[in-house]
């Protein structure tokens, strides 16, 4: 499996968790069989394929689709008006801020750190960094959107002019502490994709690493 169709395949698993485990959440249900009962409940009267007795919705709580799982989205969102949004901007906006172009990430930064309409990116990243270092605040989502958006648009840039800490590694090093927070840890684990959050954030650390020009020092990218 090359690097791209294993990329795809990762997020697609990854979606189908996070949407499954945040269905199951909301509706109050403990487990996947108790997600199927409340289902079917809700459904008796409008001719929906069996969901308990098939144990249809188990393979999806494993993240097991080969292809974005169209059919089952198209069913749930009948029932979950929200679903389709889960599946692709994740709860919370997740995956919009993990894997989203440079524009995404820039919104989801100014719209998580509630800066003035016209305020800068810049000013919004900057807000970032001295919340968590002043204050202990942050929000998971705008602080990995924050770390994806200068891995992709200044990822060797640096605090004070250029003569400061390496941005892009500054806030990795920020993101990996947040997601050691109990609270994260449990909130991430209830979706059933802390790990696979860590992973991909790693994945993004390891290509800018790899890609480090020879005038950017190792230990911006915290290799010493």
């Amino acid at each position: 499996m090359n690097s791209k169709n294993s990329d795809d395949s990762s997020r697609i698993k990854l979606r189908t968790i996070a949407l499954m485990n945040h269905l199951r959440m909301g509706a109050g249900a403990s487990s996947p069989y108790q997600l199927s009962c409340i289902i079917g409940q809700e459904t008796k009267s409008l001719g929906w394929p069996d969901m308990v007795e098939s144990n249809r919705l188990y393979k999806y709580f494993r993240g097991d689709a080969r292809r974005h799982p169209t059919q089952i989205l198209n069913l749930l969102s009948q029932l979950f008006q929200n679903a389709e949004d889960i599946y692709w901007s994740g709860p919370e906006d997740i995956w919009s801020a993990l894997w989203g172009e440079a524009h995404q990430t820039s919104t989801i930064v100014k719209a998580f750190s509630k800066i003035l309409e016209r305020s800068t990116t810049e000013e919004a990243l900057n807000k970032v960094f001295m919340d968590y270092l002043a204050h202990g605040s942050f929000s998971l989502t705008s602080t990995i959107a924050a770390y994806r958006y200068l891995a992709t648009t200044d990822p060797y840039g640096r605090f004070g002019d250029g003569y400061g800490f390496g941005r892009a590694f500054s806030i990795y090093r920020q993101l990996t502490k947040i997601l050691k927070f109990n609270e994260i840890k449990k909130h991430l684990s209830e979706l059933g994709i802390y790990e696979g959050v860590q992973l991909e954030i790693s994945k993004i650390e390891k290509e800018r690493v790899s890609s480090r020009p020879y005038w950017v020092s190792p230990i911006e990218c915290g290799l010493v």
